[in-house]
């Protein structure tokens, strides 16, 4: 179809504008199928997700912490909370820590860092980030350093890991995607709706 820019006057400005409209509105099942909505991705081989996977009890994931990377946490916190179905937030006097992060130093390990599901009812499930790939590693990648926690934290809302050809901050392989992709919010509105 070939599209034409055409100046009108004041009076058929109004007319044109609503003849577009018209059109546009005719058409708009068409334009809409013409867009191939982002599909999930499949988890890796042996795995799987869902909300028994999460730390998600009652609609949110109620936090401590215990890691020195505040602002990697705060980061990671705030893209996945842009999804709105799991409130995220810090746990108070009168509710139940869902999730700690904690610290640890292992230069032989290959995992920059892990998500540890307890599962019980009031059990606290655990995110764990290696000092040595934060801070020697990835020292001066900070997309990096961030994947590694949004990573870890998709763990905790239930998402498995995808394949690394998959345009998504669940790879195994950690990466300079350092924000939820169209595929994670397609595995998060998966798991936890629209």
């Amino acid at each position: 179809m070939l599209l034409e820019v055409v100046v009108l006057s004041r009076v058929a400005a109004p007319v044109a504008a609503a003849a577009l409209l018209a059109l546009a509105t005719a058409n708009a099942p068409y334009a809409a199928a013409a867009v191939p909505a982002v599909k999930a991705a499949p988890c890796v081989r042996g795995e799987s997700e869902g909300r028994g996977h999460s730390a998600v009890d009652d609609g949110e994931i109620r936090w401590t912490e215990a890691s020195r990377y505040d602002g990697l946490r705060t980061h990671a916190i705030t893209q996945w909370g842009k999804l709105k179905k799991i409130r995220i937030a810090p746990d108070t006097a009168t509710t139940v820590n869902d999730l700690e992060f904690r610290d640890y130093t292992d230069r032989r390990s290959r995992t920059a860092g892990y998500f540890e599901r307890h599962g019980g009812i009031a059990q606290t499930d655990y995110i764990y980030v290696n000092r040595h790939w934060l801070d020697t590693v990835y020292k001066d990648e900070p997309r990096f350093r961030r994947n590694i926690m949004v990573h870890e934290l998709g763990h905790a809302l239930g998402l498995c890991h995808k394949p690394d050809t998959s345009n998504s901050v669940m790879r195994t392989a950690a990466s300079p995607r350092d924000v939820p992709t169209a595929v994670d919010r397609a595995n998060y509105q998966k798991v936890w709706g629209r």
